[in-house]
């Protein structure tokens, strides 16, 4: 019996950086709970689609080619474009109207691919936010990136962000001073301020600002002012309804510094946010989901925030 009762939320997931699918490249991904390829055209862009060829089921990542702005297939050479559409068959003078193969709605923002997900085939319902931060040369880039496959689900593991009580018994941090939570239509806001109590880092200054964005079920980002500046990126990406590969990427305020000066005054920094990532993961890998949890009045907006991702499925 699942553990999770929802499926995979319907929303953008992050499926790589950007500099992990170059130009011309095709790359296998297991997702979303099926098979996917991913490819670079000529143009730039890149494109997702069903794994399958249509026509005698050829993975097109295994051998496959990217030819201009189209992924050829390796068995027979059929050319698929990023709309899924088989746009030439070399040794046919027809193309079978039922030609094609599954693409997937991809954007690419903020050095990120993501992808829309939609159990219905719907199309998007909101669009990826710009991170104003990854276009300031400010900051180091690209990002400092952390990855984990944790047996959990998106909509478990992002309620965890506003489970304020938590962060006493699990990351050692007294419950934060200042606390905010904005739900709105596809996204919600946060806020918070804490004091540390115990920490890796080497940081004099005790208060922490914490402000975070929710896209969705599948992406998030917060900023951190403290001592330094950061910006973390989460992805909880599905890759099926009880296994999520969690990304986080790091960037910080470069302070002045050269970038090799600043990646190296920001390393502890940069760890830390991993560090505190890894402290809740016996529990996630570890927990059940009670669709009707017990709750008291210091619990925070959990019920709210269940109400809130409802909606995406």
């Amino acid at each position: 019996m699942s553990r999770f009762p929802f499926g995979i939320p319907n929303s953008w997931y992050v499926l790589a950086y950007s500099e992990e699918i170059p130009r011309g490249e095709v790359v296998p991904l297991e997702y979303l709970g099926r098979k996917l390829v991913a490819f670079r055209g000529e143009n730039g862009e890149v494109s997702v689609l069903d794994a399958y060829c249509p026509h005698l089921g050829a993975h097109l990542a295994f051998g496959g080619r990217v030819e201009g702005d189209t992924l050829s297939c390796p068995f027979h050479g059929w050319r698929f474009d990023a709309t899924g559409t088989c746009v030439d068959i070399p040794y046919a003078s027809r193309i079978p109207a039922r030609a094609a193969v599954k693409a997937y709605p991809c954007v690419e923002r903020n050095g990120m691919i993501f992808v829309w997900y939609h159990a219905r085939g719907e199309p998007p319902a909101f669009e990826v936010p710009d991170i104003a931060e990854w276009h300031d040369d400010e900051y180091i880039r690209p990002w400092v990136h952390y990855d984990w496959k944790i047996k959990s689900h998106p909509q478990d593991m992002a309620e965890n962000g506003i489970d304020w009580p938590h962060f006493a018994t699990v990351h050692l941090m007294r419950m934060p001073n200042h606390l905010n939570c904005d739900f709105r239509e596809h996204t919600y806001f946060w806020s918070i301020g804490a004091t540390k109590e115990v920490s890796t880092l080497e940081d004099t200054q005790d208060t922490l600002l914490m402000e975070g964005e929710n896209w969705g079920l599948g992406y998030s980002f917060l900023r951190q002012r403290g001592n330094v500046r950061t910006v973390v990126a989460v992805g909880l990406t599905p890759i099926d309804g009880e296994t999520v590969h969690l990304r986080m990427g790091v960037i910080g305020a470069r302070n002045g510094l050269d970038e090799e000066a600043a990646r190296e005054a920001l390393r502890g920094y940069i760890a830390e946010h991993a560090v505190v990532a890894t402290q809740d993961f016996d529990i996630w890998e570890n927990k059940c989901y009670p669709a009707d949890p017990v709750l008291c009045d210091g619990d925070g907006p959990i019920a709210e925030y269940r109400k809130w991702a409802s909606q995406f499925y």
